[in-house]
């Protein structure tokens, strides 16, 4: 009986130091990504897509996001349930690209990370849609390499794109995320 109790108190121990030892490392936070030219053109490519949603430019948005891209886009239902919607990058090219209503998408506190020729883009966002806050949420944006290096964005692309929806409004979004940035349209 002693063994079995000297064991326990052995496995006590030690997780409480395997805890103990995480619960420091957790409190420290991440180093920022470094601000290379790749981080870069990855937000420059990320830009040229929110500017072609802008002015509804498939062309715009056909350069900068490959075709069998997968868009996912996940919000919670009037129960709290959660629903996904799923594009191809064609698709979100082809229905985006069309003409409608005014379109501005702002991303803030993004955090990029390179490794080779795939990176990830990740940011809270908020979306307007004729000067009202449609929504906000975050995006999730895994780019590879596969253009023309000589592009702006250095050849990077969209290869995935998930992202959750807030519908609830402007207020709860700006309760949501600290850091949203002020409405881009004068107050009438």
């Amino acid at each position: 009986m002693r063994f079995f109790a000297r064991m326990k108190r052995i496995s006590l121990i030690a997780l409480i130091a395997v805890l103990v030892s995480c619960s420091t490392n957790a409190d420290r936070p991440a180093p920022p990504a470094p601000v290379t030219p790749d981080a870069d053109a990855v937000r420059a490519a990320v830009q040229h897509t929110f500017d072609g949603l802008a002015v509804h430019d498939s062309t715009m948005l056909a350069a900068v996001i490959l075709p069998d891209a997968n868009f996912q886009r996940w919000s919670a239902d009037s129960t709290g349930t959660w629903r996904t919607v799923n594009l191809s990058g064609s698709a979100f090219t082809s229905r985006l690209g069309q003409p409608g209503p005014a379109y501005l998408e702002r991303t803030w506190e993004a955090d990029v990370r390179v490794d080779g020729d795939v990176a990830v883009f990740s940011a809270p966002y908020d979306f307007w849609v004729e000067q009202t806050c449609s929504h906000c949420g975050y995006d999730a944006i895994t780019l590879v390499r596969s253009g023309a290096v000589e592009s702006d964005f250095r050849g990077w692309r969209i290869a995935s794109l998930t992202y959750t929806v807030d519908a609830s409004g402007e207020d709860a979004c700006r309760e949501r995320f600290a850091g949203m940035p002020t409405s881009p349209f004068p107050a009438e």
